[in-house]
């Protein structure tokens, strides 16, 4: 039988998106995820005249499995419960936050107005609980509570799938949900890094109310989800243990996160995308794009569906996607915010070019650049200007990164970094947060994976993380403006994501895609500054090409889009995976 749910626990680190909607008068800065699931169930029930539901999800598709919390204790009963999320400051910002607005609701309260009559806020630098975090706001006696208003949603069980041998539970309007105004004052200042939210609400002296959790449709839960409780004596991770029928095995724990916004104001430079996301038409989402060729030598289409919806097809390059054709550099070189198609042509020393077809311009440059053997995945934005640079990683007596930068560079003169050494596997990014892309290699130490980087803001950093056996993928999975990699493993018919994040220096697991179908193509298919996990299915047939996106806040995505001649092979090349190693 469905509960509302207090225990939790912890795999990874929080979901982030920044809005512009307006509560009030604050402007909010930052959105922890959804409540309402919509106006109507998934059973097909309308939601009352004027409100929506917020229902505990099962994943699209599937019928014997479902989330069963309505939600976790953040209240002050015979326990003094408290609840807690994260989220980061990116580098290079300052946010003055003002007010944070969580959500409750009372089992049965039928009032017209709210029963909550308090509330308290800590603001932490690190983890509650943990060793090191710092209290940098609030505590846990002075009432924060500003206003609290009917948010017109009723929080529900799941509709379609039943726990044991009931049948599922039909919607009812016995839990409202109430928003939550919590007064920051003084206003916190927070610099970069990565925070924590902890509070709770009261309503009397010790009546029992919950906080629901983030609602995600179609997916019981999202990659990175990490919501806190304190029961009283520990904090725990907040998990949603799922429900089933009668007969299918025990679900898989899903960690789950709180929806709350944060009010107030950003000073600082915005977050860009990264020079290498493959966003075709400046909206800050990656788009859905394939190359197609029928032999290595003959003229390449690429295909591309925008994140919206229009559908284009651009001829440009020879054999994409052929080991011995071109290879793909999708990257922003003019610096107009848009992706640009581009391909890089082996050939010896002068001959071997870049074909870039700029998006601001509709023209086409020509850059001689590298030789046969290069690695030019390393494309990226060495010199800070907004613009992709030409490079290459080349092996040999010595290791070398070649770029050519465009910033204050009006002779093309070439930047060479000898970094690294024969056999490392090189993966640049941004890991400082400079606005600069960093020079990394991957060395072998007994099998496993050492990171080596020479930081653009001055010196380098050794990170072991990872197997020389996993695949690698480098972006920013948690919008704290620095990039991080994901180790993606094979396990049997599954890939299992590690993603080392570079806000909390924690790992994250979470499991993506069938290594025996899939291209790795990573991606902001969402527009929140985080990349998401997703993949690029192949077929058996011709037409049966399919993009699968894990968002971070918004349903999954399966697009079918591109064709497959037999598994893992040409003619259709998914360029967004262009930069895994």
């Amino acid at each position: 039988m469905s509960i509302d749910f207090r225990i939790a626990r912890i795999i990874s680190s929080v979901m982030f998106v920044l809005t512009l909607s307006v509560i009030g008068m604050a402007q909010v800065i930052y959105d922890n995820g959804t409540l309402s699931s919509g106006g109507t169930t998934r059973s097909g029930v309308a939601a009352p005249a004027g409100a929506t539901w917020s229902e505990a999800q099962n994943d699209n598709g599937v019928t014997n499995y479902a989330n069963t919390s309505a939600g976790s204790s953040c209240s002050v009963t015979a326990t003094v419960f408290r609840c807690a999320d994260d989220f980061n400051v990116p580098v290079g910002q300052t946010w003055t936050v003002s007010q944070v607005v969580v959500f409750a609701y009372q089992t049965g309260f039928a009032g017209g107005t709210s029963p909550i009559t308090a509330a308290t806020l800590q603001i932490w630098r690190g983890r509650p609980g943990d060793p090191g975090s710092v209290l940098v706001f609030g505590d846990t006696s002075t009432n924060r509570l500003g206003t609290s208003t009917n948010a017109n949603v009723f929080r529900i069980f799941n509709t379609v799938v039943g726990a044991g041998a009931n049948p599922p539970t039909a919607p009812g309007t016995t839990r409202i949900v109430w928003q939550n105004n919590l007064n920051v004052s003084p206003a916190a200042v927070l610099t970069a890094g990565n925070y924590w939210i902890d509070w709770n609400t009261q309503i009397g002296a010790t009546t029992a109310h919950f906080a629901p959790v983030t609602t995600i449709l179609g997916s019981r839960n999202a990659p990175l989800l990490n919501a806190r409780q304190f029961t009283g004596a520990a904090w725990v991770d907040v998990v949603d243990a799922g429900q089933t029928p009668t007969g299918n095995p025990t679900p898989i724990p899903m960690p789950m996160d709180f929806p709350f916004k944060l009010n107030g104001s950003i000073a600082g430079a915005p977050l860009v995308p990264a020079s290498r996301t493959v966003d075709m038409n400046g909206d800050n989402k990656t788009d859905f794009v394939v190359a197609r060729s029928t032999d290595a030598v003959s003229q390449s289409t690429w295909w591309t569906q925008l994140n919206g919806g229009a559908i284009t097809g651009s001829a440009f390059g020879l054999g994409v996607g052929f080991a011995a054709g071109d290879r793909p550099t999708p990257a922003d070189f003019d610096g107009d915010g848009k992706s640009d198609i581009a391909v890089w042509r082996p050939g010896a020393a002068l001959t071997a070019s870049y074909f870039i077809l700029n998006s601001a311009t509709s023209t086409v440059s020509i850059v001689p650049f590298g030789q046969t053997g290069d690695d030019v995945s390393v494309v990226d934005d060495f010199d800070g200007d907004g613009k992709a640079d030409p490079a290459c990683y080349r092996a040999g007596a010595s290791v070398v990164l070649y770029y050519r930068g465009s910033l204050s560079n009006p002779g093309g003169n070439i930047t060479f970094n000898p970094w690294g050494g024969t056999g490392d596997i090189a993966i640049p990014g941004d890991y400082d947060g400079d606005g600069k892309a960093d020079i990394s290699v991957i060395k072998a130490v007994s099998g496993a994976a050492q990171h080596w980087r020479k930081l653009s803001g001055g010196g380098t950093s050794v990170v072991d993380f990872g197997l020389l056996t996993d695949k690698f993928v480098t972006g920013d999975f948690d919008a704290d403006g620095r990039t991080d990699v994901a180790a993606v493993r094979v396990n049997g018919t599954n890939y299992d994501w590690f993603i080392f994040k570079s806000g909390t220096a924690s790992i994250a697991i979470e499991k993506y895609g069938n290594p025996t179908t899939d291209f790795i193509v990573p991606g902001d298919y969402d527009g929140d500054n985080k990349i998401d996990l997703a993949v690029w299915r192949s077929g058996a047939g011709g037409d049966s090409g399919n993009f699968f996106v894990r968002n971070t806040f918004g349903p999954p995505i399966q697009l079918k889009w591109g064709n497959s001649s037999t598994s893992l092979s040409a003619p259709d090349f998914p360029v967004a995976t262009f930069s895994v190693k």
